[in-house]
């Protein structure tokens, strides 16, 4: 048998199956004695959950998982009985309770599913109630005859942020950063138009018909081999032609977009369905410099570098029915108008900041050690921070990079952070004087930053809100 080691780092690889929408955590009603180790797990399910159920009973039990229900024996090891999750489809809460010879044992608890993540690293839990108002802000609000491309680079659970937001705005599109997502997209009952933003492996091709998703189109040589593909599958793939108007990212130079789309024009099976950029330097002064042309703005630069390919494109009679699309948040935010073009490509609006009772993503750990430090005492590596008087610190665990800067609460106090090595972050409680071991810590993204969480990280993630 797999070793308990093995099994609980696994607990939370994988992608769901079966079950039915999630609630939101009920409340641990017993004494405090009953408990799950670990208390949350993946959607797939098959990880080993150790119970203790508060009583003295060594017999089977069987334990309930919302409406999925296992048998577990008494593990003499740990002195608990061992029980094997269910799947479950969506992340979220479950209320579990325990049964011996069909009578109920014990005090009901919570058991939350997450998204693939790793068990030492605090759950975060997203609002999903949040994300739907304010879809429901941009629709209410969105420019009329621009159609609304959702752009979901925020990480897990994109199949269930894809649904929350095609279902509360309507959207056009739904904009992925790789495959994977449009495939969760697509399994999770999404029907809108889907594209990949970056470039996709030519031996993808297939599974970009299967599921009906659009890609980038960025490079002649890759048409020339999608086509070879698609001369085999039949069909037609809709492509997005990227022009690189000043980002460095993806796209070809001004010069180098007629060419590529007439190599897609060209393609038998390839259709040209959007022609797209990415502005750099979106501000509230850029309106003002678009009225008069002014060349030496960078986002000027750009519109006329875009306008005057998109020109030449068209000038030799291709893309006529193209999608012309470049404009992003901070273009709808800034109503920046000559901008809009045929499509507003919209990401972090849907995530932005709010008030803290109504935050989408809620995220707290424990102070795992609280100490007071000399002065004089290295911070890091080669001592570049020591202490320049006897200073009280909170270590935390665990905590993966992101993408957008972290704070973190103490006490209602926000924290400075000494040293982040990642698996161990120590925080300055010089203004917390009382803090104490186990006390709670808040994670929150940077209020100034749109919380792009990074999906490369191993971060569990649940959701509340349906």
């Amino acid at each position: 048998m797999t070793s308990v080691l093995v099994l609980s780092v696994l607990a939370l690889a994988g992608c769901g199956q079966g079950g039915g929408s999630a609630p939101d955590a009920p409340p641990a009603s017993g004494s405090g004695s009953v408990a799950l180790a670990p208390s949350h797990g993946g959607l797939r399910g098959g990880n080993l959950v150790l119970a203790d159920t508060g009583e003295d009973t060594e017999g089977p039990i069987t334990a309930r998982f919302g409406e999925a229900e296992v048998e577990c024996e008494f593990d003499d090891r740990s002195a608990r009985h061992a029980c094997l999750a269910p799947a479950r489809e969506t992340p979220g809460a479950v209320e579990v309770s325990f049964a011996s010879g069909g009578s109920e044992v014990g005090e009901k608890t919570a058991y939350t599913y997450t998204t693939p993540g790793t068990q030492d690293i605090p759950v975060l839990t997203v609002d999903t109630e949040t994300v739907r108002r304010n879809a429901e802000e941009i629709r209410a609000d969105f420019p009329r005859n621009v159609q609304l491309g959702a752009v979901l680079k925020n990480g897990e659970p994109v199949d269930v942020f894809g649904k929350v937001i095609e279902d509360a705005a309507d959207v056009d599109y739904l904009f992925v950063p790789k495959l994977d997502d449009a495939i969760a997209l697509r399994e999770a009952g999404v029907e809108s138009k889907i594209a990949v933003l970056y470039v996709a492996q030519v031996e993808d091709i297939p599974l970009l018909m299967h599921y009906d998703v659009e890609v980038a189109a960025t490079d002649p040589a890759w048409v020339e081999a999608a086509e070879q593909v698609l001369s085999t599958t039949g069909g037609t793939l809709k492509v997005h032609l990227w022009i690189d108007t000043g980002m460095g990212r993806e796209g070809v130079v001004p010069e180098d977009a007629l060419p590529l789309a007439r190599a897609v024009e060209d393609a038998p099976h390839l259709e040209l369905a959007g022609i797209a950029t990415h502005f750099s330097t979106i501000t509230e002064d850029d309106m003002a410099a678009i009225e008069r042309n002014d060349s030496a703005n960078t986002t000027v630069a750009q519109k006329n570098r875009f306008d005057g390919a998109v020109a030449s494109i068209r000038d030799a009679g291709l893309g006529q029915d193209a999608l012309i699309h470049a404009g992003a948040s901070d273009v709808l935010t800034n109503d920046i108008e000559p901008l809009y073009y045929d499509l507003l490509r919209i990401g972090g609006m849907f995530f932005g900041s709010s008030a803290p009772e109504d935050r989408v993503y809620s995220w707290t750990t424990e102070l795992s050690q609280v100490k007071t430090l000399p002065e004089g005492w290295c911070i890091d590596y080669e001592c570049t921070e020591p202490t320049a008087s006897p200073t009280k610190v909170g270590l935390i665990n665990h905590i993966p990079s992101r993408e957008s800067e972290l704070t973190y609460t103490v006490g209602g106090r926000e924290v400075p952070v000494l040293l982040d090595h990642g698996t161990v972050v120590t925080l300055d409680l010089s203004e917390v004087p009382d803090a104490a071991a186990g006390d709670e810590v808040v994670i929150d993204f940077s209020a100034d930053a749109f919380h792009m969480l990074d999906a490369t990280a191993p971060l569990p993630v649940t959701t509340t809100g349906g």
